[in-house]
């Protein structure tokens, strides 16, 4: 059985391995599709502080589900992974906020994930997928849970004023769903490749490095700015201007993860009343997301960007890692 195992910073190989013992709850499933994320990125840079070597990569998983024998409704379908691996006896888990565990184990991360032939997944962890939907909408149901967890958190409505911070995989996922919401929609970055897809999207786009965000936003909204700022990009002059962008009474999502602690304008915090909100991973979220993809809402053509192999797998890494590459989601195939 090949596995694609990280054995250190930038130590990349497809080998063979044993097939691990499948448990009870459990179901074997099959590789599919796999999506490559930032996470991975890090893991594989070395700059994941959460990453422990050897690894099995992989968390946004789509599977073929071959023995299920506990919930036989799932064998022979194909199925998506929720890769939250939690204790069910934490606070967090005790109120159903599980995706924030005291004790949250990520497949790929702090467990071996999916870049594998075969593997055990909880069968709690699988969703079957619409028998009509396309293997590469499907397989963006993970990173599309962060990007719905988000938006659910902060109560944005039809008609209001979003901005994003950052034209990345989520953020592109963010500007989708909210424009399916019917609301109005400012995204940040530098790069233009990137705000040229957010542009087609529908997003009014605006370069962080070639004018005042807050000015282009606050003209746009006749002095009101954005009714929630999503912050997407983990960057720490991105996270500090959110309180800046976000109008008075409104609310900040942070969903980028910033490498340290960064420097809050708290005065403006409390003078314009904000909410700030944290916001990680997703919770029981996973049908709710299969049925927007079912809508349509997410076009998997403008984050999908290059398809390898599992075989591959070292050059797709390579290539996310490159900046001089226009690379978005790229996607492992069986």
């Amino acid at each position: 059985m090949r596995a694609l195992v990280l054995t250190g910073p930038g130590a990349l190989r497809v080998i063979d391995s044993n097939l691990p013992s499948v448990g009870p709850g459990q179901a074997l499933v099959q590789l599919r599709l796999a999506g490559i994320c930032g996470s991975d990125l890090a893991a594989y840079r070395g700059t994941s502080p959460l990453v422990r070597y050897p690894r099995v990569l992989g968390h946004e998983l789509l599977v073929d589900v071959l023995e299920s024998p506990g919930r036989p409704d799932l064998a022979g379908k194909r199925a998506v992974v929720e890769p939250l691996l939690r204790c069910d006896v934490c606070r967090a888990c005790r109120v159903g906020r599980y995706n924030c565990c005291a004790n949250l184990r990520v497949m790929g991360v702090h467990a071996d994930g999916g870049l594998r032939d075969r593997f055990p997944v909880d069968t709690r962890n699988l969703f079957p997928v619409p028998e009509n939907m396309p293997d590469e909408v499907a397989v963006l149901a993970e990173p599309t849970s962060i990007a719905h967890h988000a938006i659910e958190r902060s109560g944005i409505g039809t008609g209001q004023v979003a901005a994003v911070f950052g034209a990345g995989t989520i953020g592109l996922l963010l500007i989708q769903l909210l424009r399916a919401r019917g609301c109005i929609v400012f995204v940040i970055d530098i790069d233009a490749w990137r705000l040229e897809v957010a542009e087609a999207l529908g997003a009014v786009t605006i370069r962080g490095d070639g004018g005042d965000p807050v000015d282009v936003v606050s003209d746009a909204t006749g002095g009101e700015t954005a009714d929630v700022v999503f912050e997407a990009t983990g960057n720490p002059a991105c996270t500090r201007l959110t309180t800046e962008l976000a109008g008075h009474a409104s609310r900040i999502v942070l969903v980028g993860w910033n490498r340290g602690p960064v420097d809050v304008d708290t005065v403006t915090l409390m003078r314009k009343e904000l909410d700030l909100l944290g916001s990680r991973n997703s919770a029981s979220e996973f049908p709710s997301v299969l049925r927007v993809l079912s809508a349509g809402a997410v076009n998997a053509g403008t984050v999908i960007t290059q398809r390898f192999s599992l075989g591959e797998s070292v050059q797709a890494l390579e290539l996310l890692d490159d900046p001089t590459e226009s690379a978005l989601k790229v996607i492992i195939r069986r």
